[in-house]
């Protein structure tokens, strides 16, 4: 979590990163700072990108939302991935699949 001093410029960047964070997301001035929450998509809290889903994972690529593997992708037995539709999974290499892949957006392979 960042805090910041509302006479300070937030980057783009940083912006971007916390809204990117999750879907519960939540703005509040605290003596005089805002604070930008977020816990996380229906995946969880965001670590980055996995390349590799193992058996408990459960992950969900929303409307207007890519998931861009810049690898193979591969899904351990009992791995979900759900492409919402206007959602994207975009992988540049192979997809090993031994999970499950519920697809009502985008899905492009091989770039």
């Amino acid at each position: 979590m960042k805090h910041y001093d509302l006479d300070i410029n937030i980057s783009g960047v940083d912006l971007e990163k916390a809204l990117e964070a999750g879907d519960n997301i939540t703005f509040s001035i605290v003596d005089c700072k805002l604070r930008i929450d977020s816990t996380g998509g229906s995946g969880g809290p965001s670590t980055g990108i996995k390349y590799h889903l193992k058996s408990t994972d459960n992950i969900t690529v929303p409307d207007c939302f890519e998931y861009l593997v810049g690898c193979d992708f591969i899904l351990d037995a009992g791995a979900v991935i759900t492409v919402d539709a206007g959602g994207r999974l975009t992988v540049h290499e192979a997809i090993t699949n031994d999970g499950v892949i519920f697809n009502d957006g985008i899905i492009k392979i091989g770039l």
